[in-house]
């Protein structure tokens, strides 16, 4: 979602790549009922190397996989700008010819916390429904940060249910409005594509006591009107004090 509304990607993609965007369940059609043998071939490609739910692929002219990466493992998908800078990399590996593989990376490569320290804020079971591909139907979670003067990171664990929907996660600032539609520009960081029985977590450094939104909403990929059930379990790591710390 992020990346393919900023511009260095828009012109990446224009300047280097034939660019579409089909649907999984479109693929058997235009395997098997397209008039143009190279549509079926390119199809095929695709239906052959999909990874769910979402797959970013390159092929060539001959319909041979360059790449292929699942969006949802494209660290970091709890950061925009750092999901901004990979997909720019792989983007340009790519029009090389080149492969970056990234699956390698995981939750291993994230700043180190110390979690013993870490305070509970709430725990919230909710609902997020499907709102069409294109919109945004949030249902929002209010988080009150304020006591940690110091800031801190926030950390919000995710937990999807077992129903229909695949869940996507943004974190705003306090007093931001919430979009209806269109990509979350706004968003401070997010976590997307969660899968039904799936887990997710975002993490937000901040500096100062503050309060956040989460909006939770099924991705644009899902049912419009499917639903399905989280849980966040939301906490800080309050920031060292660094007057503490030279006292003790």
């Amino acid at each position: 979602m992020g990346p393919l509304s900023n511009s260095e990607v828009i012109k990446t993609l224009n300047e280097n790549f034939v660019n579409t965007c089909v649907l999984l369940r479109d693929l058997s059609e235009l395997i098997e009922g397209s008039d143009t043998e190279r549509v079926s071939l390119f199809a095929k490609t695709l239906k052959d190397n999909y990874i769910y739910p979402v797959d970013i692929q390159v092929l060539s002219p001959e319909a041979e996989v360059i790449i292929h990466q699942p969006d949802n493992k494209l660290p970091d998908n709890r950061l925009r700008d750092d999901r901004v800078e990979r997909y720019l990399m792989l983007l340009g590996a790519a029009a090389k010819g080149e492969i970056i593989d990234f699956s390698s990376e995981s939750e291993e490569s994230m700043p180190e916390l110390d979690l013993s320290s870490s305070k509970e804020l709430m725990e919230v079971l909710n609902v997020f429904r499907g709102p069409g591909d294109g919109y945004q139907d949030y249902t929002t979670v209010e988080i009150d940060a304020t006591p940690f003067e110091q800031g801190g990171t926030l950390i919000i664990d995710i937990q999807v249910g077992e129903g229909e929907a695949t869940g996507s996660f943004d974190l705003f600032a306090g007093d931001a409005e919430l979009p209806t539609e269109g990509f979350p520009d706004d968003a401070l960081a997010s976590a997307w594509d969660i899968s039904p029985s799936d887990t997710g977590q975002i993490r937000y450094p901040f500096t100062r006591g503050q309060r956040f939104k989460l909006g939770a909403t099924g991705n644009w990929f899902c049912e419009k009107g499917s639903t399905n059930a989280f849980l966040a379990r939301i906490s800080v790591v309050p920031a060292k004090n660094e007057e503490t710390e030279r006292s003790s």
